[in-house]
């Protein structure tokens, strides 16, 4: 799950110092997202039950990413971590 995953922040990012920015957020989301990745697969392996971890983190996620990003978008992102976790 080591990869990540393109998002598409132009809209978010407007000013001179945009390439730094995005790559200072880029290292913060890598960050997050491996501490929370070794967290649900700790969480899985104490509970023994991948599927119920996996649903519940997932229903907070694309719930939360439709909000933030809209329909699309979050379609978009699902998309490509399937595509991303069927070609590993």
């Amino acid at each position: 799950m080591g990869q990540v995953v393109k998002l598409n922040f132009s809209n978010k990012i407007e000013n001179e110092n945009m390439d730094y920015e995005f790559k200072v957020y880029e290292e913060k989301l890598i960050r997050i997202r491996d501490s929370i990745e070794n967290y649900l697969c700790q969480f899985s392996a104490n509970e023994n039950d991948e599927l119920a971890v996996a649903l519940a983190a997932g229903r907070y996620a694309t719930m939360k990413l439709a909000q933030l990003t809209g329909e699309a978008e979050t379609k978009n992102f699902v998309h490509d971590c399937i595509k991303t976790t069927l070609n590993n």
